[in-house]
């Protein structure tokens, strides 16, 4: 099997996947210069208390549905078959065993890079990962023992709006056509409480 040489694991909650991770995927996947940019949908964070409006099913499916046209893009459901929460050490030793020849990164943005040092075992994440962190504005500071790269840009996109704003008035240019249609159809944000 021929392995792909610079993989990176992109984890979220992708409530929904929107084009601000599509963008930051792009930006890392040209800049790294990497081979596959691995979409992992997190059961449940171990940082966040609420859990996600759409379903594992779905948030795979609307992940699926955006990323059908990037060959370098693939969707793990890894952590929906790992026991919650979702820890990143342990999606990364999966991982490391799926892609042993690869060169392992974890794309994340500034605001968790901040609070590495909150999570379970980073060092031991550290040990098995670089880090590619994404900012909007300033470039953050660097961690001693973490090999880290930083990227810039600065998408508008928010999840949480779209989620808002849905199902009266969804911000069309924040999402792929396929995923905003099986939002309307699934009346996914506008049918819970």
């Amino acid at each position: 099997m021929d392995f792909p040489r610079r993989v990176a694991l992109f984890g979220g909650t992708f409530d929904p996947v929107h084009e601000g991770h599509m963008a930051i995927a792009e930006r890392a996947r040209t800049e790294m210069e990497l081979d596959r940019v691995i979409f992992i949908p997190c059961r449940q964070s171990p940082h966040k208390q609420e859990r996600a409006c759409a379903n594992e099913e779905e948030r795979i499916e609307m992940l699926e549905l955006s990323l059908a046209d990037q060959p370098w893009a693939l969707v793990s459901e890894i952590e929906m078959q790992l026991p919650p929460p979702s820890y990143s050490w342990v999606t990364a030793e999966a991982m490391s065993e799926i892609y042993p020849k690869s060169r392992l990164f974890w794309l994340m943005g500034s605001d968790q890079w901040g609070a590495i040092q909150t999570w379970t075992r980073p060092d031991h994440l550290a040990d098995m990962v670089e880090f590619i962190v994404h900012s909007r504005k300033e470039k953050p500071s660097a961690q001693p023992g973490f090999r880290v790269h930083f990227i810039q840009g600065n998408h508008p996109a928010s999840a949480s709006e779209i989620r808002s704003r849905a199902p009266a008035s969804l911000p069309t240019e924040w999402l792929h056509p396929e995923v905003e249609e099986f939002i309307r159809s699934h009346e996914i944000y506008g049918r819970r409480p």
